[in-house]
């Protein structure tokens, strides 16, 4: 996941074409999901000062963060257009379901809004924004696709919203494929042939 969301930055960072989106890493999502009692804002800091200056969030429509526990993965979403703070899980089936990530996400979005008071890039007032959990979107059958799914919204949430895309099993597969080209192009990547990494996959 991490691997992606760097990849994910630089494609909208310099992708004039695009939507301006930033994700935050899964690390610094970890930080900010703790209780907010022991919060400390110096602990990410340097991640969001380094988000301001370097990809200059500032002028950003949406934020994400990506979330996990217990191999769970969901997606909370700062809607900077809608003035929103979104959160989309894609295992929660109905209306009783009560997600492992519940907690974690209301600590993000609560320890997000004190990070941001001591360093607020926007003219906007983060605690005067709507809390908004949306419904009716696309949610995985599996128990295994919940980070693909995360980079789903991630890739189709747009300024009117959450783009329609499939999740039958061959259009899953194909953005696996999708996802999986990406991260092999990525410029961290130092294998230069599908040979080295086929070579790589036989040691491992």
């Amino acid at each position: 996941m991490s691997l992606y969301i760097e990849s994910f930055n630089i494609e909208h960072m310099y992708n004039s074409s695009k939507p301006r989106k930033f994700a935050f890493s899964p690390h610094v999502a970890t930080k900010l999901s703790v209780d907010p009692s022991s919060f400390n804002p110096n602990s990410c800091n340097k991640d969001f000062k380094r988000a301001c200056e370097k990809n200059d969030i500032a002028k950003c429509d949406q934020l994400f963060f990506t979330i996990v526990k217990q191999d769970h993965w969901a997606l909370v979403v700062v809607n900077l257009m809608h003035k929103q703070l979104n959160v989309f899980d894609s295992n929660s089936q109905d209306s009783d379901y009560v997600s492992i990530l519940e907690k974690p996400c209301c600590n993000l979005i609560e320890n997000f809004k004190t990070l941001v008071r001591e360093r607020n890039p926007w003219k906007h007032d983060l605690d005067k924004f709507e809390r908004f959990n949306p419904s009716g979107y696309p949610k995985q059958s599996t128990i295994f696709d919940c980070g693909l799914f995360a980079i789903l919204y991630m890739e189709n949430l747009t300024a009117k919203g959450l783009k329609p895309f499939s999740t039958d099993t061959t259009s899953l597969l194909n953005f696996r494929k999708y996802i999986a080209a990406k991260l092999f192009k990525h410029p961290q990547n130092t294998l230069s042939s599908e040979e080295e990494l086929q070579k790589l996959l036989k040691k491992s």
